[in-house]
């Protein structure tokens, strides 16, 4: 898979060493083809200072099939950035799945396989394909917008601009189209991520009123669900710390010549440990997994032991 470089605001004299973070879609990196002591920077240095006045973040591949233009690279690019928000389309789907369990809807016991599964997938695949549409129709880096950077991106990494396939926005000093573009990109994007925050919150406080009124169901059933709620909500929080935060301040941080270097150093980071904590997050709060584990890391002769009614349905 081609890694991904990230120029965020405007482009430095100077370069630094980098993390490199190729799984992850919400932190875009680059390796370098050049020395160990001239790695390109991190969109976290890229916001450190003015270099000539220019208002623009950009994202571009670095390396693999898709590096040189060409029509299908920038939609691989394009998709690319768009399974960003394929995260909070899968976090909306667990949240609804988890409500209309505690109110034991029809839909669930009847329907959910594999209608559900279904529809899942598919609001998933419109989501994806919105940021993939703004990044075409909006963020696309046409020939105006990789002038206006191609004197910084030649003294940075020299190398042309024009021969990267790029998802461009430029706020100011360009004409009106790009410009225009650009804000209505960021406006699209923005509203979408903050739907999805609002509707995070909105199904989370359903499903604690919901919990606190629940006297028809076993404790055991309602200590669960509570269990499960708070495993949600930290792997709702991680999303929101290592990939909602950083691309807010990707998309507004040019616009106010803003430096986010501390920000995106410890987004860097997290997110690297992401595809780690995000299960450790349903282990820790639900105790039938520890113990699972417990036993699976105590060997054959422990989990030899295990009371044949020890194993247990999540729904």
């Amino acid at each position: 898979m081609a890694s991904y470089t990230a120029v965020l605001g405007q482009l430095p004299t100077r370069s630094w060493p980098i993390p490199v973070q190729k799984a992850e879609p919400r932190l875009l990196l680059t390796r370098s083809r050049k020395p160990a002591a001239e790695l390109v920077p991190t969109f976290i240095e890229l916001f450190q200072g003015v270099h000539d006045h220019r208002y623009a973040f950009v994202i571009f591949v670095s390396e693999g099939i898709f590096t040189n233009f060409s029509d299908l690279g920038q939609l691989a690019l394009s998709i690319r950035c768009g399974f960003i928000t394929v995260t909070y389309a899968i976090l909306h789907a667990h949240f609804i799945y988890r409500y209309l369990v505690l109110n034991r809807s029809i839909f669930i016991q009847k329907y959910f396989m594999p209608y559900g599964l279904i529809l899942t997938f598919f609001y998933c695949f419109l989501h994806m394909m919105l940021w993939t549409a703004v990044c075409e129709f909006f963020f696309y880096g046409d020939h105006e917008r990789k002038e206006y950077i191609h004197d910084s991106f030649k003294q940075l990494y020299n190398l042309t601009s024009y021969d990267f396939n790029m998802v461009i926005a430029l706020y100011w000093e360009g004409s009106n189209e790009a410009v225009i573009r650009s804000w209505i990109g960021v406006a699209v994007v923005s509203t979408s991520s903050t739907y999805s925050m609002g509707l995070f919150f909105v199904l989370g406080h359903k499903i604690v009123k919901n919990l606190k009124s629940h006297s028809n169901i076993s404790a055991k059933t309602l200590r669960l669900q509570h269990q499960l709620f708070k495993a949600l909500t930290v792997q709702t929080l991680i999303p929101i710390c290592v990939s909602l935060m950083p691309c807010m301040a990707v998309w507004f941080g040019p616009v106010f010549l803003l430096d986010f270097r501390a920000i995106y150093l410890a987004a860097t980071i997290a997110a690297s440990a992401f595809p780690c904590i995000d299960p450790v997050a349903i282990v820790f709060f639900l105790p039938c997994l520890r113990k699972r584990l417990y036993f699976i890391g105590s060997g054959p002769s422990m989990s030899s032991t295990t009371h044949p009614n020890s194993s247990f349905r999540i729904s």
